[in-house]
């Protein structure tokens, strides 16, 4: 089994200290160990998988603000834990609002004796990483805990790019997978920083005819490989590997291999750049590169595309049934001849396709919408519409994979969302996990009516806003109450509140902090 953050508790240098925030977060496993005090070598771009943090946030000593925001990155790039050394002697004192970010992230801050300067950092770092050595030579699970480590990232970071990175990690080599024509898919390098191209890599291998087993070259930039594997759509793709130590060997080969297989029929990502549906995969990457040559492979024209459905698909939902909603979807687009890209990617059915606004349009987008409604494993779907579809795409999709629960919280009666809607809910998203002033104004705004013994108000006003859109009908249906109820009590809330709720500009701020109550319940 892989070492947690919970198992380094039980560690001589750690079982010092104690967990101050974070709780929830201690199940997350750890791979390696990094002293970080310098805020400018932050960069949010660079991904570090399970990394426990040591710091003693000496560069932030003066500023709460940063020392949250700090967490933030941490969280952001993949980091998994805070090691807090001498916090008395640095900080005098732990801010409450550095605590309730660790809360809201479950990133767990444990906090060593605050005036023990004896305790060093390389105490911590010696005794995780020979914990972190001890349990790969005895419990040889490379490939199950990588996949492990992969189902903890969040989906928006969740690439092929990023297994090779854990890859390179384990054996401290670069990695290279592209298809049979030499176009790159993913690659990571060792160190991280240390480019080493591709061409190089690939020319040692040019005298070379493929075959089905891990070739090995000896060069003066190192130890190249080789191995070349069939997808389950029976693509072939290629992983090259170049090293300048003798840990890398073909068997490690041949489970990075199985880990990118089990990636793409685990989380449905189309490696097969040789089919136009690739370039969902790739735009969510952000690999304009390949975005480029999948269009010019496959023919596609991505100025005839500007608008994109995401539908999200339930858990263990059968993929006959998914293929069948699938072949209906385009279908329904090749008799009306409008250009369509549509695949199963992660947990989200994607559809591209050419919107003009015309009355075709209007009556395909009516029948998709039915198709859609019809299917009990789409709990919702979402529309996205600009005339730069493939350059901007990329960065909606891990926007909206970041949202998408949030905006569901707030909105769980509802079925067809906007971008507009992710878009706020990414604001409100990032009200709940800060610890800032317009936040507290929020949250005291609804006071007087969480305060009041009747518990139905909340439940009302929550209703009446965000589910029924300010109708007093819909409103009482949702409620199973009769229309006069909701009335009385919208009555008693305005009272209350002091109010209008139909009146501008407060009617917006009590719509914000209903959907942040909503969030905020929800993450309780």
């Amino acid at each position: 089994m892989s070492v947690t953050l919970r198992d380094c508790l039980k560690l001589p240098s750690l079982s010092l200290g104690k967990v101050i925030a974070g709780h929830k977060g201690l199940s997350s496993i750890v791979t390696t160990v990094s002293v970080l005090e310098f805020e400018d070598g932050m960069e949010e771009d660079i991904m570090t998988p399970n990394e426990l943090l040591v710091s003693a946030l000496f560069c932030l000593k003066d500023d709460v603000d940063a020392q949250c925001q700090f967490l933030r990155k941490c969280k952001h790039n993949g980091d998994v834990g805070l090691v807090l050394f001498y916090a008395d002697m640095i900080l005098g004192n732990i801010d409450a609002k550095l605590l309730e970010t660790a809360d809201l992230l479950n990133f767990p801050i444990i906090l060593l004796p605050g005036k023990d300067m004896g305790l060093k950092y390389s105490d911590v770092i010696g005794d995780v990483m020979e914990a972190i050595f001890y349990d790969r030579k005895v419990n040889h699970y490379f490939v199950s805990s990588t996949i492990e480590r992969l189902s903890q990232t969040p989906e928006a970071v969740r690439t092929p790019s990023l297994a090779l990175q854990i890859a390179s990690d384990y054996a401290k080599a670069s990695f290279f997978l592209c298809d049979r024509q030499y176009h790159l898919i993913a690659s990571s390098f060792w160190p991280a920083s240390n480019y080493l191209n591709f061409e190089i890599v690939k020319e040692a291998f040019s005298d070379d005819p493929f075959t089905d087993h891990t070739v090995v070259k000896n060069q003066e930039d190192g130890v190249f490989f080789r191995t070349p594997f069939v997808e389950k759509d029976d693509s072939t793709l290629v992983l090259y590997a170049a090293s300048k130590n003798e840990i890398l060997y073909s068997g490690i080969m041949s489970e990075v291999v199985e880990i990118i297989q089990l990636f793409t029929a685990l989380w449905h990502y189309n490696l097969n750049v040789s089919t136009k549906e690739a370039v969902i995969p790739a735009l969510f990457d952000g690999k304009q590169h390949l975005v480029r040559h999948i269009c010019q492979l496959t023919h596609l024209k991505a100025e005839l595309y500007n608008e994109a459905m995401i539908a999200e698909v339930r858990d263990f939902t059968p993929e006959k049934e998914i293929q069948s909603f699938l072949a209906e979807v385009r279908l329904l687009f090749a008799k009306s001849s409008i250009p369509l890209i549509a695949d199963l990617h992660g947990t989200h059915v994607i559809l591209l396709y050419q919107n003009e606004m015309a009355v075709k349009n209007k009556l395909l987008e009516e029948d998709l919408k039915e198709i859609l409604n019809e299917r009990s494993f789409i709990p919702f779907y979402t529309y996205y519409h600009t005339e730069t579809l493939f350059e901007e795409l990329g960065k909606f999709l891990r926007e909206y994979s970041k949202v998408k629960n949030t905006a569901r919280g707030i909105y769980p009666h509802k079925k067809c969302f906007t971008a507009e809607d992710m878009r706020y809910a990414l604001r409100i998203l990032d009200l709940h996990n800060s610890v800032s002033a317009e936040k507290e104004y929020y949250c005291n705004l609804l006071r007087p009516v969480l305060d009041d013994k009747d518990i139905d108000l909340m439940l009302t006003l929550s209703a009446y806003l965000l589910d029924a859109a300010s109708e007093l009908k819909k409103a009482s249906e949702i409620l199973f109450v009769h229309r006069n109820t909701v009335l009385y009590r919208l009555n008693k809330i305005k009272s209350l509140l002091g109010f209008d709720l139909a009146k501008m500009p407060m009617a917006y701020d009590i719509y914000v902090a209903v959907s942040l109550y909503r969030i905020n319940e929800q993450n309780a």
